[in-house]
């Protein structure tokens, strides 16, 4: 006989849950307050604009914190 293999349940825990939902509603908050009004007032190209601008903070953010 081969080795015996235990299988884990993953539970979902009441902080994970907390994470999931926390992360679906400020994702959905950011498309209502962001992105819709981007697209209808400049088109794809302010929306490029805005990520261009999230990203160049995440990458200072990150800069700033490996000195």
């Amino acid at each position: 006989m081969g080795p015996r293999v235990q299988r884990r349940r993953h539970r979902l825990t009441g902080r994970a849950l907390f994470i999931a939902v926390s992360a679906v509603v400020v994702a959905f908050v950011f498309i209502l307050v962001v992105v819709r009004p981007a697209i209808e007032r400049g088109g794809y190209g302010e929306l490029a604009g805005v990520v261009a601008l999230f990203l160049a903070i995440l990458l200072a953010e990150r800069w700033a914190r490996s000195r």
